[in-house]
């Protein structure tokens, strides 16, 4: 039984291979609106554009996963424990789309009210992202958060741009996808080369809970620069801090060990180190 739906859209010109995910995580389903909302007016004269609905259970169940975080699955070899589970499985459906693609754009969103728009990518890829209209290109995910569609992409050194739109809950946050669609296809199909103003940030660490129950110790917005030496929460009783200067992504609470808690970026202003 399968979890994915997958659509289909050809031009004449066979040429490039374009996946769009969304859904991936079910409870971001603002990106499966947003591809609903322009796929009727979708035309394109060359390449072939495969648009995946990711977890359709998830998304009937508005939930981030029914049994496993999907954007962990995409890997070569799956764990024995990750094997049968639901998203497991549909990684297994999806990673021969990806095996056939040549770029490819998956749509996110935050569970932070106040979250801002910003691009995942590695720096093969950044010719593609500068042309998305975010401000913020982050790199460097791969060497701590391993399984994302990007990631497994990011092996066959292919094109992969992961969009994090906004608060799911945020009616922007479609609109920023669907911008998001048109400017990636842009990009892409047509070799646009309308390059816009970006900051870089290299993500340096990413903290897991060792000893018990992590609790944040207040809300911190996605990119927030640290004015001082900050404690950023409790991992059981004691305090984990982070040094000045440096940038807090995805402070998360976390009720079990080695769950992903927060990461740590810093701003990269010489080109020249982008690598």
């Amino acid at each position: 039984m399968t979890n994915i739906k997958v659509i289909e859209i050809n031009g004449e010109e066979k040429e490039e291979s374009i996946i769009i995910l969304a859904g991936v995580h079910g409870n971001e389903n603002f990106g499966v609106a947003a591809i609903e909302e322009i796929i009727q007016d979708l035309r394109i004269e060359k390449g072939r554009i495969t648009i995946i609905f990711a977890n359709l259970e998830a998304i009937k169940q508005n939930k981030r996963f029914v049994e496993y975080n999907l954007n962990r699955c995409f890997l070569k070899d799956q764990p024995k424990e990750l094997e049968n589970t639901l998203e497991g499985k549909t990684a297994r459906e999806i990673i021969p789309y990806l095996d056939k693609a040549d770029y490819l754009l998956d749509i996110h969103g935050s569970n932070s009210l106040d979250s801002i728009p910003f691009m995942i990518c590695q720096p093969n890829s950044f010719s593609i992202a500068e042309q998305i209209p975010f401000k913020i290109i982050s790199y460097n995910w791969d060497d701590f958060e391993q399984g994302s569609s990007d990631y497994y992409m990011n092996l066959k050194n292919k094109i992969a741009v992961c969009v994090e739109c906004g608060y799911i809950g945020d009616q922007l946050s479609k609109e920023r996808a669907k911008i998001a669609i048109k400017s990636f296809l842009k990009a892409t199909l047509n070799k646009n080369k309308t390059v816009t103003e970006k900051k870089y940030y290299k993500i340096i660490e990413l903290y897991k809970n060792k000893y018990s129950i992590f609790k944040k110790a207040r809300e911190f917005s996605d990119f927030e620069l640290l004015e001082e030496d900050t404690i950023i929460g409790k991992d059981g009783t004691e305090d984990i801090i982070v040094k000045k200067g440096k940038i807090i992504i995805f402070v998360r609470d976390r009720n079990n060990i080695e769950e992903e808690c927060f990461l740590i970026a810093e701003e990269t202003k010489d080109r020249s180190k982008l690598k």
